[in-house]
């Protein structure tokens, strides 16, 4: 065997992942033979495989793309960048056709064996003695053409590779777009599903508006019936103190109609006294006077004690009156203030139902439409 063919077998034995010289290695998935050693370099890096060499290729040409790091896998890639990259398949095809073409055409170039005789011949005529180096560029030429060969070789393989690649990523997108419209329709049907129970929801809080519509014209109705017993209560109180009033007026008359009688008492009781002594020179007659004069004292007496009887009972009553007038006030004004005091408690407590039934329909349906919007996104 010759040292180009020795050459070339020793280099089919190599890895292929660029710039790798270890040794080939059995696929440790399938146990198929492998291009590749499927081991990483000791400073860290991807595993040398169909997939990692093929991208390591591309960043050598210049074709790759910018990545994100820790993006190794070329259908994460796909997935990343689907439509991207579908889009530029057709061009990146091209490019790698062209590439092709150019090796074949340096492979042809290099394995030209006419031209490779022809410069033997000119080496012959130049000089016998270079006969030697005539051989040995023949033997390079020859090393040369087997490197091609294998590099023909090679890019057959890449592009087989890229294209089993191509078909990967392809079926990957169909199942990702098979995926995503069989999401979308499930979203589909969570939004109607979501439609109709905020649709429940709305009729349901629409339901509890109008009944709290309702319960606040009673609570209105109430307050108006409130009102108008503050306004009876205050109209009674009014006319409590008219009576109060005309008490007072009564009980000022009889004040001066007893002051009257006093005076004219006193007046009486004068004339007596000036009778009597009138009558002390006449005793047979002042004796007889002076009788008439006492029994007149005596019912004078007896009228002031009754006036002041009188006086003492209407004082009495006017307490009475004033005491009762005073416990029917604070017996209305309590049950006014207890009346108010329920109202309000029962307009609070019903604004407060409201209130929060209004907030919990408003929180629901903001929880239904983020989800909504979640789901249409």
């Amino acid at each position: 065997m010759s040292e180009a063919a020795l050459a070339v077998s020793e280099i089919d034995k190599l890895c292929t992942y660029p710039g790798c010289t270890r040794p080939r290695r059995p696929d440790p998935a399938t146990g198929r033979p492998s291009r590749y050693c499927e081991r990483a370099d000791e400073g860290g890096g991807p595993i040398h495989n169909r997939g990692t060499a093929w991208k390591a290729r591309r960043a050598h040409t210049g074709d790759a793309p910018p990545r994100e790091d820790g993006l190794t896998a070329p259908v994460s890639m796909a997935r990343a960048t689907l439509e991207q990259r579908l889009s530029e398949l057709p061009g990146r095809f091209e490019d790698l056709r062209q590439y092709l073409d150019g090796v074949v055409l340096d492979l042809r170039a290099a394995g030209d064996v006419e031209a490779a005789g022809s410069e033997v011949e000119d080496a012959h005529r130049e000089a016998l003695t270079k006969v030697t180096e005539a051989e040995r560029r023949a033997a390079a030429a020859e090393r040369t053409a087997r490197s091609a060969e294998a590099a023909a070789k090679a890019a057959q393989e890449e592009r087989e590779e890229a294209d089993a690649l191509t078909e990967e990523a392809t079926a990957e997108a169909a199942r990702i777009k098979a995926d995503a419209q069989a999401e979308i329709a499930h979203a589909h049907e969570r939004l109607a599903v979501a439609e109709a129970g905020f649709a429940a929801k709305l009729a349901e809080r629409d339901a509890e508006v109008e009944q709290a519509r309702r319960d606040v014209a009673a609570a209105r109705v109430e307050a108006a019936a409130a009102v108008a017993a503050q306004n009876a209560a205050t109209a009674e109180a009014a006319r409590e103190r008219d009576t109060a009033a005309g008490l007072r007026q009564e009980l000022d008359n009889t004040r001066r109609d007893l002051q009257s009688a006093r005076s004219e008492f006193q007046a009486q009781i004068d004339a007596a006294r000036h009778d009597l002594q009138e009558a002390a020179a006449e005793a047979a007659t002042i004796r007889v006077a002076l009788a008439e004069a006492r029994a007149q004292a005596a019912a004078a007496e007896r009228a002031s004690d009754s006036a002041r009887e009188s006086l003492e009972s209407l004082r009495g009553d006017l307490e009475r009156q004033r005491a009762e007038a005073q416990s029917e006030r604070e017996v209305l004004r309590t049950a006014h203030a207890e009346q108010l005091a329920q109202l309000q408690r029962n307009a609070d407590d019903r604004v407060s139902v409201l209130t929060e039934a209004l907030h919990a329909a408003r929180e629901m349906a903001r929880l239904a439409l983020p989800t909504t919007n979640t789901d249409e996104q």
